[in-house]
């Protein structure tokens, strides 16, 4: 299982719409397709995203971290001693986190792909066959557009996930009130703040999101302020009974510590991309129990091989508390695996196949891989 070659290969991926949260409108996405081959001939695929808001990495970057730091660490080495290998990854990275998972997601593949068995099997096992993922209401300043999408994403989706944190806190309200007047009473929403509210605010606006069904919160206060978010997470679970979800706060093992220490949360994100991969998404939620956390899996709408790669997280978690947002990949124009996802009943099945239980569509790699671009004439 020696690896041979590393590669990365930047993507032209585009979304079918624009996608709004928050102060960000994405209308492309600056994905990175990771390739470590071992001497067999057996491929692993990993995938990263970086976010401008959420990190410091560029799609120039990871490529250049690909190349000239993470290969010249793995050629040679045995892919199935994947924890070792991650632990020197890290030190070469520093905090390069999206590229990092990139790199652990195609190791554990490969690693899956050698034994025959899919990455929760190597994480010790599944907990669960299936994973129920929730509806993603991009936000508009038109409350009844916003609306519209609440509608038409409710016969798929039984948990609604809106965004708020632009403009004023009424017309945050305002919009949730709208999606619910049009999706009825059956379908609990999620609220992704992006840390856009101050600590006042959000406990202004307890009581109305309780009314309007809002069962959670995500990140209502900005990550660097855990007393403020600990004084909403104790309005809310006394007075109201809305969890509180850690986001952007969560980044490492450590700060689910610091969280459930400074009780700044009920619930922590543990998402693959910003936390560095598979492997740290993992401890973090172990952390999580191990501090009477709940734990729930994002993304930051990746494409099908990070999207996997979520999938199996949540299938080794011992408990996932909310609806997971694993979905992302269905907003891009193309993909880059065979099988696309479906969503039944809320849910979307675990992968059994070996590694990360996907195959890739390699002329579709070919058609998007930016450097077979023409350059525009002068």
């Amino acid at each position: 299982m020696r690896i041979v070659r590393v590669e990365a290969v930047p993507l032209d991926a585009r979304l079918r719409s624009p996608f709004r949260f928050g102060n960000v409108v994405r209308t492309t996405s600056a994905n990175v397709l990771v390739r470590v081959a071992c001497e067999d001939g057996l491929v692993g695929y990993g995938e990263a995203c970086p976010v401008p808001q959420l990190t410091a990495e560029t799609q120039e970057s990871v490529v250049a971290l690909v190349e000239q730091r993470i290969a010249p660490e793995l050629v040679g080495e045995d892919a199935r001693q994947w924890r070792p290998l991650l632990g020197r990854i890290a030190k070469r990275l520093f905090h390069a986190s999206f590229t990092q998972a990139a790199v652990d997601m195609a190791l554990l593949d490969l690693a899956g792909k050698s034994l025959g068995v899919p990455v929760h099997v190597l994480l010790g096992g599944r907990h669960r066959d299936a994973i129920e993922v929730h509806g993603s209401v991009g936000w508009d300043a038109d409350p009844e557009k916003v609306a519209d999408t609440a509608e038409q994403q409710a016969p798929q989706f039984r948990w609604l996930k809106l965004y708020a944190g632009t403009g004023t806190l009424e017309e945050d309200l305002g919009r949730i009130a709208a999606a619910r007047r049009r999706v009825g009473d059956d379908h609990p929403f999620l609220l992704d703040v992006n840390g856009w509210w101050s600590p006042l605010e959000a406990i202004a606006a307890g009581p109305v999101l309780r009314d309007l069904g809002v069962e959670a919160v995500e990140q209502p206060v900005a990550a660097a302020d855990d007393e403020g978010q600990a004084q909403v997470a104790a309005v809310y679970a006394e007075q109201h009974g809305i969890g509180v979800i850690a986001d952007e706060r969560v980044r490492a093992p450590s700060d689910v510590h610091a969280v459930a220490v400074r009780r700044a949360a009920h619930c922590v994100n543990v998402g693959i991309s910003k936390m560095g991969g598979i492997v740290a998404a993992l401890d973090a939620g172990l952390t999580g129990y191990a501090a009477h956390l709940r734990v729930s899996v994002g993304s930051v709408v990746e494409l099908g091989v990070a999207t996997a790669a979520g999938l199996q997280l949540a299938a080794a978690l011992p408990e996932v508390t909310y609806p997971s947002y694993l979905s992302g990949s269905r907003k891009y124009v193309r993909q880059i695996t065979s099988t696309p996802l479906e969503v039944r009943d809320s849910r979307l099945p675990i992968g059994r196949g070996p590694g990360l239980g996907i195959e890739i569509d390699e002329e579709a790699v070919v058609a998007m891989d930016l450097r077979n671009a023409v350059p525009l004439s002068s």
